[in-house]
């Protein structure tokens, strides 16, 4: 499970107070997060009648990092965008502390889940166009956030990792690594903007073949936005019983996004390197969690929670597979 904040029914009561959203009804914890808790909350209010939310309560974050996080999905509600806008309290203001954490009451879109066996060129389609529009609405934004997991932080894992891998992995990824920073030195114009940075099949709710929610944007950052299409081509484009990219999928959201936003020369060129970055990020992001389960460990309580892993050598082999076939990796024009 990822509930690692528990909450009473008294806890909830005295949360909602804070704001004028209606009384309890019921909540359930969310199993599916991996880093914060989550809770569904229903409320009935006279009003507004019944209501339903996500409580976000923040395990690890700092607190000051997370009003980028908020004025990020705010201004991408107000452009239409399908993204849950905070809701701000009786004292107007949509961040507090309960429980000693951080913590952020947001709607709860209408939707579902799509398994990825069941994800078609139309859902990566959507995406693509979905994907385009916030960063459309991104490259606006008069505030920034550093990507705390960005060149400076991979440097240092792999650096960490050297003497933790086997000697074949480590080798894997200390040449990929060299080679990609060092390719990636020669773009330096590449556009750069406020990306999601983590927009995998599990944070986008759908209706039929329509978004109807893009969710949690807490990795969310500055940074090059072409980076953030490969981080969602690699999630959403795989065929139904590989990591190999399908190619009707793939065209799809590349083409859809490009219809939206065109690429620039420059990241065509770019495009092969920024792919397997994604993979190679992702290989170590999952790395550092299973290696280093205890880090981010004293942010949560010791009531019997049990941190979800996933699998880091899913992207070990996929940066092989898209280095291999890097050059056919084409964005259209």
């Amino acid at each position: 499970m990822s509930v690692y904040t528990q909450l009473s029914e008294q806890d909830f009561r005295s949360f909602l107070a804070l704001y004028d959203e209606g009384n309890l009804v019921s909540w359930k914890g969310i199993e599916a997060g991996v880093e914060n808790t989550n809770y569904f909350v229903h409320t009935l209010h006279p009003e507004k009648g019944e209501q339903n939310f996500v409580l976000t309560i923040f395990e690890y974050q700092p607190k000051e990092l997370l009003p980028f996080f908020i004025n990020f999905m705010e201004i991408l509600a107000d452009s239409g965008l399908p993204v849950p806008s905070p809701i701000h309290g009786l004292d107007d203001k949509p961040l507090r502390i309960f429980k000693n954490k951080p913590c952020l009451l947001q709607a709860r879109l209408s939707g579902h889940h799509i398994d990825k066996p069941d994800l078609t060129a139309a859902h990566c389609a959507e995406i693509g166009k979905n994907l385009a529009r916030a960063h459309a609405v991104g490259l606006k934004a008069s505030f920034s956030q550093d990507n705390m997991r960005g060149i400076q932080w991979i440097d240092q894992q792999v650096t960490r990792m050297t003497d933790l891998l086997s000697e074949e992995d480590s080798l894997l990824q200390t040449q990929q690594w060299k080679e990609i920073k060092n390719g990636l030195a020669k773009y330096p114009d590449l556009p750069k903007g406020l990306i999601h940075a983590d927009l995998f099949v599990d944070n986008v709710l759908f209706e039929d073949d329509k978004v109807t929610g893009m969710i949690d944007f807490f990795q969310s950052c500055r940074d090059c936005l072409l980076y953030d299409v490969a981080v969602t081509v690699n999630d959403w484009c795989l065929t139904s019983d590989s990591l190999e990219l399908d190619p009707d999928k793939t065209k799809a959201l590349l083409e859809a996004y490009n219809q939206v936003r065109p690429f620039t020369d420059e990241e065509r060129r770019a495009w092969h390197l920024m792919h397997r970055l994604s993979c190679l990020r992702f290989w170590i992001s999952r790395l550092v969690t299973f290696v280093y389960p205890e880090e981010g460990s004293e942010h949560l309580n010791d009531q019997g929670a049990i941190r979800k892993f996933k699998d880091p050598d899913e992207f070990r082999d996929m940066l092989e597979l898209r280095t291999a076939k890097s050059f056919s990796l084409i964005l259209p024009s």
